[in-house]
């Protein structure tokens, strides 16, 4: 393949700016663990900017044109998918924070093997997101996935072909209703997915890309981020946002009214999932 290393894929780390504190330490650890990588990163922010030094980061201002007017999840990612010209892209969030070297020429492979292939539409890089079925008969290393299950579409760090990230979005839902019904359109759409060989690549023992599952939890630090952040010279105030372990219980009420707002979200779904079927039965 004639295309440079640095082209074959971007890195895309979704975001908004209320997780701007995210930024610093989410980039000073890639730096640490992840020395070798050399193309572009795409940070999907609404109206800030933000740089590090030797990364080639491009700030997306996703919603730069109407920042008093807020954007749904999916339209920020579906704007940010927009503006970005590689075919393969390499999806994370703000609070994956890196914790060990990462396998630059397993990536690198996997993204060839991608370009390469039409038989390939997204691989699941981690052990903690999809079912697998089946090893591959054709690639090495990979396995299918079981279809259907809960979480065909998952935001864990996963490669994707960008057109068929794109063709599973909807701009009305939320990052949990793209998780939930994003995995019912792929159990009808059926693109090629699939998962990382389970017996190879595991938890804590060998990663392809070593991070925190997740940093933040409901708005809140995950506990598991201080001893990284503190081993690698970060600091932050912690206190602005509290811990996982001392958030109160929703009310009832609460839970209640979540409900209740769903309900015109569960019938564009249920609407959408109908008209799929009828199109690809």
């Amino acid at each position: 393949m004639s295309r440079s290393k640095k082209n074959i894929y971007a890195i895309l780390v979704n975001t908004c700016d209320n997780f701007e504190d995210c930024w610093l330490p989410f980039f000073k650890l890639f730096t640490i663990y992840w020395p070798d990588f050399e193309g572009r990163i795409y940070l999907n922010t609404e109206t800030k900017v933000f740089s590090y030094p030797g990364l080639n980061i491009i700030s997306v201002q996703n919603n730069i044109a109407t920042p008093k007017t807020r954007i749904t999840w999916s339209e920020c990612l579906i704007r940010a998918l927009n503006s970005i010209d590689s075919e393969v892209i390499l999806y994370m969030q703000e609070d994956y924070f890196l914790n060990n070297n990462v396998k630059n020429d397993i990536i690198e492979n996997f993204v060839q093997l991608m370009h390469a292939n039409t038989k390939i539409d997204c691989i699941h890089l981690t052990d903690q997101a999809v079912h697998l079925d089946a090893k591959s008969d054709e690639f090495e290393g990979l396995y299918t996935v079981i279809m259907p299950q809960r979480y065909l579409v998952s935001c864990q760090a996963a490669l994707w072909k960008k057109s068929v990230l794109r063709s599973i979005l909807r701009s009305y839902e939320n990052a949990w209703q793209f998780e939930e019904f994003g995995s019912l359109r792929v159990a009808i759409l059926k693109p090629k997915i699939f998962g990382v060989d389970k017996y190879w690549i595991k938890l804590n023992e060998f990663e392809i890309i070593p991070y925190v599952f997740t940093g933040i939890i409901q708005g809140r630090w995950f506990e598991q981020v201080i001893p990284l952040f503190e081993s690698n010279n970060i600091s932050i105030d912690y206190s602005l946002r509290g811990f996982v372990k001392d958030a109160p219980k929703k009310p009832l009420k609460l839970k209640l009214l979540y409900q209740w707002k769903r309900l015109p979200f569960l019938f564009k779904n249920f609407k959408d999932l109908a008209r799929l079927r009828k199109e690809n039965s």
